[in-house]
């Protein structure tokens, strides 16, 4: 099925389009911050993910992938740092939302520990696999900005939730459905043993990614509110 990934691209970001234009949310109003977010921190993941293809540290099944590709990358993948974070940030817009009337610090500060915690857990078990070591320093980056941030007031609410239909696709990615996985990964580069078929450092590769976007987003979103108020 050459066009497996590229559903799930679709599949993915369906819901928050149609769902954009609720009057409450109203995330339409946000496009274009969030996909400017979503550029400037996947540049630096698109980058670690060509080094990574083309050393083999892991790859794409060309079974199920269309064959349009940049670089080493196909075109999926490069959709994928725009549709995942899209997704995401419309599950962090609905939480500020929906949920504005919730103790946010307390979830984010339970969030940000289990997070520290569990970076420090894939250190510990190896940290010599390139993945674990790369996603791990990432994810203490991103941690730390995002505790001396304090305009994200659900982020820990949001990736939680962010999680369910991100380890959703990756485990569809992973081959929890398929014969053979869609991506694949060097052993040799991660620590021993998985999620079902999701690699253990998948988590933090998710909180880096979507945090990292949330945070840009927020940034981006501040200077606009001061522009209008000067």
């Amino acid at each position: 099925m050459n066009w497996l990934y590229l559903i799930l691209d679709i599949v993915a970001i369906s819901g928050p389009v149609a769902l954009s234009f609720d009057r409450r949310v109203h995330y339409v109003s946000s496009w274009k911050k969030v996909l400017l977010a979503s550029l400037i921190v996947g540049i630096p993941f698109l980058i670690h993910d060509e080094i990574f293809t083309s050393n083999s540290f892991w790859g794409f099944n060309e079974i199920y992938i269309s064959g349009f590709k940049i670089g080493s990358l196909p075109i999926e993948e490069i959709l994928f740092f725009f549709v995942v974070p899209f997704s995401c940030v419309f599950i962090y817009a609905c939480c500020n939302y929906y949920f504005r009337k919730w103790n946010a610090e307390s979830i984010n500060r339970i969030t940000q520990a289990l997070v520290l915690g569990y970076i420090v857990f894939l250190l510990v078990t190896d940290w010599q696999g390139w993945y674990t070591l790369t996603i791990s320093i990432a994810g203490l980056g991103v941690l730390v900005l995002w505790i001396m941030n304090k305009r994200v007031k659900h982020g820990g609410l949001a990736f939680i939730l962010s999680l369910l239909p991100f380890f959703g696709m990756n485990g569809v990615l992973t081959g929890i459905i398929t014969s053979e996985p869609v991506v694949w990964y060097s052993d040799a580069e991660k620590i021993p043993g998985r999620i079902t078929t999701i690699p253990f450092e998948d988590v933090i590769y998710a909180f880096t990614l979507i945090m990292g976007v949330i945070l840009v987003f927020e940034y981006l979103r501040k200077n606009e509110e001061d522009r209008i108020t000067i």
